[in-house]
């Protein structure tokens, strides 16, 4: 793969950019009370190791109304320039030729007032759903001091070191609050028309630009369409665009709002979708334009600046999978990237737990000191058993580090319940990480015996130094009459294809197995997206009636769930995008319920009122009601005494992808 445009230097103003790989502001939760910490900017050294030719940094927090959690990084006083200088000068001594911005951040009506200890402002009183609170209605003071409290920032990045700095103006926030006549219902000078709601920002970039002089980058990351009802949408954001970029050097074009209903980031959004976004700006104005939003392919970023979309290309979570993506790109290791596969565990969802951002696919992420390679005393024979992710990432880093490794798996190929993950609607990406191990098991050299079940007698033949079992779970079968039937499958069953789908089907619980395979279910036989392009393009059938067959749920789905609520096990960011699949395919949940029996064409059970309830007509059963370690080879290795046996996984506690790699990572960094 040859790269004509991604690599190539460019200007921003007067600065020299050397490639066009940005890496965007990402909440990282790794600043203690504003304070730049070791561990942010280790994290941020190495991904400018790995080649990335600039780095925003934020949001870093201008005031106290616009002060995010208490783990992001503060800019609304002096007292923090020196750790902001110590942080821009370890990354320009970590690559001298890299440009590092500070993206300026201000909530809004999405500041939280137990945060602050006090009423959130913004332009108008309208309740935020974000934030569960209604502002204050800023006054004309409230203004003037807020807008100074940007230009005091920017000149504080500009002395501890900063190359550029950026506004966050997106997904909700303060200057997008101001802009849109969702939020901004004021009457004086900073409302109304469009040209009174881009005073606010107007004013703040003039002020901004006589603080820091000519000679400073200013950007403005921009929502490219609000996806909320009443907002700006992308035809609005083009003329705010055009009007804004005199007064800026750049845009960095971004989705919608925190609370849109049209996912942003999540699996399911196609890569590269909301390019259109960006390249709709471009259109508007004469100033650069970078394109963001699930572009996590060196390949694909080269297309679109090929097609002339964008001047850059934003790449958050894929340099947080694999930092040195741009260097093995450059040199032509594709596929050598430890691809980002959109999970949102380790990112989003665990920002809004208030944790340090991690990785599924990088158990370094945001713990590089502690996590380097250790040196290897001796070189020792290990043997892994099963490739699941756990597995395989502990082949791996046990490969790298030196020793003799061999994989054994019971099946003909590797993977594990990754190989059935995948398979449920906008989960596909998974299949990623099968793609990865499968290659780095060839690049390494590590031994792989597939078709190979192992027991004690194999081990004792095999006499290897290290074994780690990684033999994943089995599924736990609820003790309910009837569960026996021939009707009744194991969830995982259904998407190795060794069950059958009926019309009518029940699924037995409703975590995040239960929901995905309800989405499967339902939409199992509707139209595909190939199908739907090549029908509506030769006319063959009419496009609202090819649209309803592709969306359609073809078979009927009930979901019954002991606990009160939903998909435990899924994060915040990804659960109400699945529900909602379900909901649009016409998946029927019923919570808070006790299944007593199962009968030849009928599930019964006690609804959440303790009234006891029939389903009739039911085809199916599928239980998916949690899973159980299996680890009783581990027993039987450990019981010998002279092999030192280590369990990861499921095999040691049923875990996440991300527990697993992570926990795989630690055991084979210290073997």
């Amino acid at each position: 793969m040859k790269f004509f445009k991604l690599f190539t230097p460019f200007k921003i103003r007067d600065m020299d950019v050397s490639n066009r790989i940005i890496m965007p502001a990402l909440n990282l939760n790794l600043a203690t009370d504003g304070f730049i910490t070791k561990k942010l900017i280790d994290f941020y050294v190495e991904r400018v190791k790995g080649g990335a030719g600039m780095i925003i940094v934020g949001g870093c927090y201008v005031s106290l109304y616009g002060k995010g959690l208490p783990m992001m990084i503060a800019v609304d006083d002096d007292k923090y320039i020196p750790k902001l200088t110590e942080f821009t000068e370890a990354i320009h001594k970590a690559r001298d030729d890299v440009k590092v911005c500070c993206q300026l951040y201000h909530g809004g009506a999405y500041t939280m007032p137990q945060i602050i200890g006090r009423t959130p402002i913004a332009p108008s009183a309208v309740f935020s759903n974000f934030s569960k609170t209604t502002p204050r209605e800023m006054t004309l003071e409230d203004i003037k001091r807020e807008q100074q409290a940007f230009a005091d920032a920017a000149v504080r990045a500009k002395r501890a070191g900063f190359d550029a700095t950026e506004i966050c103006a997106n997904a909700g926030y303060l200057f997008t609050q101001f802009t849109s006549p969702k939020t901004n219902k004021r009457t004086d000078k900073y409302g109304g028309s469009l040209e009174n709601r881009l005073r606010f920002p107007i004013e703040t970039l003039e002020l901004m630009r006589s603080s820091v002089g000519n000679d400073f980058v200013i950007g403005y990351r921009i929502s490219g369409d609000d996806f909320v009802p009443e907002s700006n949408t992308y035809k609005e954001k083009a003329i705010i665009a055009k009007e804004l970029g005199n007064y800026l050097d750049y845009f960095n074009v971004t989705g919608g709002w925190h609370e849109t209903k049209t996912p942003q980031t999540t699996m399911d959004v196609p890569e590269g979708c909301y390019t259109y976004l960006a390249e709709n700006i471009r259109n508007n104005v004469s100033i650069l334009v970078f394109s963001s939003n699930r572009i996590n392919d060196p390949v694909l970023a080269e297309q679109i600046l090929m097609a002339g979309k964008a001047d850059a290309i934003c790449m958050g979570r894929a340099l947080v999978a694999d930092p040195y993506l741009p260097m093995k790109a450059m040199k032509g290791e594709i596929r050598d990237i430890m691809n980002c596969v959109g999970c949102n565990q380790g990112c989003f969802d665990a920002i809004f737990k208030l944790k340090p951002i991690s990785c599924l696919r990088n158990a370094r992420a945001a713990n590089e000191a502690k996590t380097e390679l250790n040196p290897i005393e001796q070189k020792k024979k290990v043997m892994v058993i099963g490739s699941g992710p756990g597995g395989l990432e502990a082949a791996r880093v046990a490969r790298i580090r030196g020793h003799e490794v061999h994989i054994f798996e019971n099946d003909d190929k590797i993977g594990g319940l990754i190989n059935l993950v995948w398979r449920a609607p906008g989960r596909n990406e998974f299949k990623r990480i099968i793609e990865n191990y499968t290659y780095w098991v060839q690049k390494h050299g590590i031994n792989l015996h597939l078709d190979t079940e192992v027991t004690l007698d194999v081990v004792k033949e095999f006499n290897p130094d290290i074994v780690i079992v990684a033999t994943g779970s089995i599924p736990l079968k609820p003790p309910i009459k009837g569960i026996e039937r021939n009707n009744v499958y194991f969830a995982n069953d259904v998407f190795s294809g060794d069950a059958p789908i009926g019309k009518n089907n029940v699924i037995i619980g409703g975590g995040a197995t239960g929901v995905e395979l309800a989405m499967y279910i339902a939409k199992f036989g509707s139209l595909s997206l190939e199908a739907f392009e090549f029908l509506t393009l030769y006319e063959a059938l009419e496009p609202e009636i090819a649209l309803k067959m592709l969306h359609e749920g073809r078979n009927r789905v009930t979901v019954l769930e002991q606990l009160p609520k939903l998909g435990s096990a899924l994060g915040k960011t990804t659960k109400w995008v699945l529900l909602d699949k379900c909901d649009a395919l016409g998946v029927k949940f019923l919570t808070s319920v006790s299944v007593t029996e199962i009968g030849d064409n009928y599930v019964s059970y006690t609804d959440a009122a303790g009234k006891d309830q029939v389903i009739n007509d039911v085809d199916m059963v599928y239980y998916a009601t949690g899973v159980t370690p299996n680890n009783s080879l581990f027993k039987e290795i450990n019981n010998l005494g002279n092999i030192d046996v280590h369990k990861i996984g499921d095999a040691k506690k049923p875990q996440t992808v991300l527990e697993a790699i992570e926990t795989a990572y630690k055991v084979a960094n210290r073997i």
